[in-house]
């Protein structure tokens, strides 16, 4: 029994010194971060370990007695954790370094094809930027990061063009003068026009259009009696003289350059059956301007232009001659 007592009370006595030391012992604090040295967007891992502390804070906010997380700093900071117990306080710091990484800075070159003009020309402005996300030009509004745009000013104009990055702004200017004519002449009458030659009209009279069939260049039998008529009155003797021109046309369909080889394969039909009928070969010039004449759409008809028929038509031009009388 007396054994037993004396176990009990030596149990007791270590547990009140254990109690004892414990509120007797001073605190500790340890503080590692992962890398002192980063540059600005990196992050660094905080960790800390305290023992025999009632309040604990790092930077001044409570945390547990041991942890850790991660921060990004944006500038060199100082990591320090405060360990208190009663009077005791226990500290360890860690100072992390940040390098700041300056963008670059935005370049911006601004150049007009033609410094001067007269009122109502045009040029070209062109530009180009490095390390911008942003590129305005005055009297344009926002565009991309290099290229050209042709302007008419109407009066003289200076343009700048403003680069933003990250690394700060940048602008180039070019000027454009601008020079009215001069003010014209006080008004001269002119002289009386010409009454058009007798023969330049009566030509246009007789040579109307002859029309083709979609893609072909045959003469159709209705044209070839509308150029039987007009070879008859070409071949007076009297109408000898009258040179003219032929133009092969056709509707907008098929590529420019075949079109240019169906219009002239057209014009050489109407040429070939007119001297087939007695009319000199030098009196007539061939001409083909393809679909560049163009007008019409699939809704029209010959009487009734523009239409993709009355588009597939040759074409009477009077050059030259008289009517002897």
């Amino acid at each position: 029994m007396t054994r037993k007592i004396k176990h009990s009370i030596s149990g007791l006595v270590m547990v009140l010194m254990a109690v004892l030391f414990g509120a007797c012992a001073s605190p500790t604090a340890k503080l590692t971060v992962s890398r002192s040295d980063i540059t600005a967007g990196e992050a660094v891992t905080v960790k800390w370990e305290t023992k025999n502390a009632k309040e604990i804070t790092l930077n001044g906010q409570k945390v547990e007695k041991i942890g850790g997380k991660s921060v990004t700093p944006n500038d060199t900071t100082k990591f320090e954790i405060v360990a208190k117990r009663g009077k005791k306080t226990a500290r360890d710091s860690a100072t992390v370094t940040v390098a700041i990484v300056k963008a670059p800075e935005p370049k911006v070159t601004l150049t007009a094809e033609q410094s001067a003009l007269k009122l109502g020309e045009s040029t070209k402005l062109r530009w180009s930027t490095e390390n911008a996300k942003i590129v305005t030009i005055t009297g344009l509004g926002e565009v991309t990061a290099s290229g050209d745009r042709e302007i008419s000013p109407r009066a003289s104009t200076t343009y700048t063009a403003t680069a933003l990055g990250d690394g700060g702004s940048a602008t180039a200017s070019a000027r454009v003068t601008v020079t009215e004519p001069p003010p014209p002449p006080p008004p001269v009458t002119p002289p009386p026009v010409p009454t058009e030659p007798p023969a330049a009209e009566q030509f246009r009279q007789r040579a109307g259009p002859v029309f083709f069939d979609y893609d072909k260049s045959d003469l159709l039998q209705s044209e070839q009696d509308k150029l039987r008529t007009l070879a008859d009155w070409l071949n007076l003797e009297r109408n000898r003289s009258i040179a003219f021109r032929i133009e092969g046309n056709c509707d907008p369909r098929g590529t420019a350059e075949y079109n240019l080889g169906l219009g002239d394969r057209r014009a050489r039909a109407i040429r070939d059956f007119l001297v087939s009928l007695g009319l000199d070969p030098s009196r007539i010039e061939t001409m083909s301007y393809g679909n560049e004449k163009a007008q019409g759409t699939d809704e029209g008809t010959t009487s009734s232009p523009p239409s993709w028929a009355y588009d597939r038509r040759g074409d009477f031009v009077y050059l030259r001659g008289d009517i002897r009388p």
